[in-house]
C-alpha cells in the first residue's frame, strides 16, 4: 500500500507525540491494567477505585468519552488511573521498554459486522501475540460481547494460541455495567490467562495504517 507523505508525516507526528505522553505517563517500568476503547470510564474507574495497588491506563480514540472518563477519575481522586486518547495498536507501539500488563480488558468491541469491514477487527491472533510479549505467565486477559460471531472468532482464535489458555471457571472480578453493556439483551464473556510459552516482541499495524518506523528493542 502507498501512502502519502503528508498522510505520512501526520502519523509520525501523532506517534512521537504519543510516545512522549506515554514517557511521561509511564516513566518506568511496572506492569499495568489496559482497558482498550474505555468509553466512558464506567467500568475503569470503579475497577481502579477497588484496586489502589494496579495501575490502570484506560484508551480511547472519541474526546468526549475521554473527557467523561477523566471528570468521573477527579472526583473520584484516583492517582492510579489514567486515559490517554490513542488507537490501540499505536499505544500498544508506543509504550515504554519494560511496561508490561498484568491485565487486559477488551469489553464491548466495536465487531465490525459486516464480512468486508472484519479485517478491522482488533481481536485476531497477531494482536495476542503482541499483548502476550508484554505479559508474563498468568498475566489475564477479559473480553465481553454482545456479537456472537465475533465472540465465536476470538473463541476459535485463542484456542490456537500456544501463548494464552481459555480458562472457562476464571471469575469476572468486577460486575461494572457499561453504556454498552446496558444497551445489549444478552453477551459472552470469555478470560484467557498467559502461559509460558515465550512470545518474540512485534509491532503492530492496524489496517490502513503504515507499520511502524522501525522495530522496537524487545521490553
Amino acid at each position: 500500500m502507498t501512502f502519502k507523505p503528508e498522510f505520512l508525516a501526520r502519523v509520525a507526528e501523532r506517534r512521537a507525540e504519543l510516545q512522549r505522553t506515554l514517557g511521561v505517563l509511564l516513566p518506568a517500568p511496572r506492569a499495568i491494567v489496559w482497558e482498550v476503547g474505555c468509553g466512558h470510564g464506567h467500568f475503569l474507574v470503579r475497577y481502579a477505585a477497588e484496586h489502589p495497588g494496579k495501575f490502570c491506563v484506560g484508551v480511547d480514540i472519541i474526546l468526549d468519552r475521554l473527557a467523561r472518563s477523566g471528570k468521573k477519575r477527579d472526583r473520584a481522586q484516583l492517582a492510579n488511573c489514567h486515559f490517554v486518547r490513542a488507537e490501540a495498536r499505536e499505544f500498544f507501539n508506543a509504550l515504554p521498554a519494560g511496561i508490561t500488563f498484568e491485565e487486559v480488558w477488551v469489553l464491548f468491541p466495536d465487531p465490525w459486522p459486516k464480512a468486508r469491514h472484519n479485517k478491522n477487527r482488533l481481536l485476531k491472533a497477531d494482536f495476542f501475540n503482541a499483548i502476550a510479549s508484554r505479559a508474563g505467565e498468568g498475566a489475564r486477559f477479559y473480553f465481553r460481547t454482545d456479537h456472537e460471531e465475533y465472540f465465536r472468532e476470538v473463541e476459535a482464535t485463542v484456542a490456537t494460541l500456544p501463548t494464552w489458555r481459555r480458562d472457562p471457571a476464571a471469575p469476572w472480578p468486577l460486575e461494572q455495567e457499561t453504556v454498552f453493556q446496558a444497551r445489549a439483551p444478552s453477551y459472552h464473556s470469555l478470560v484467557a490467562v498467559r502461559t509460558s510459552h515465550p512470545a518474540p516482541a512485534v509491532e503492530l499495524a492496524g489496517p490502513g495504517q503504515p507499520p511502524p518506523a522501525a522495530p522496537r528493542s524487545p521490553a
